[in-house]
């Protein structure tokens, strides 16, 4: 019984440890990626019709989107 009972509270431990060693796993994207992340979102942008004042951090959402959909991992910043 006791064991059962460990068993029962130890095991969600293990699993959020586990989630956390996954998602540490993400790798750094090519620049040749970001590029091309880079410059689909550029063209949603204006597909959207967001203002110049808003273009960076739309962008800047979108690829980071894009990576981490891929298990990148998110950048600071882009050149548009």
């Amino acid at each position: 019984m006791n064991k059962a009972l460990l068993a029962l509270i130890v095991a969600p431990l293990f699993a959020v440890s586990a989630t956390y060693a996954v998602a540490d796993d993400a790798t750094n994207a090519s620049a040749e990626t970001i590029k091309e992340y880079t410059e689909m979102c550029v063209n949603w942008a204006k597909d959207d019709d967001v203002s110049n004042e808003d273009l960076n951090a739309y962008v800047l959402k979108c690829v980071n989107d894009e990576l981490e959909s891929e298990g990148y991992k998110k950048i600071s910043s882009v050149k548009i």
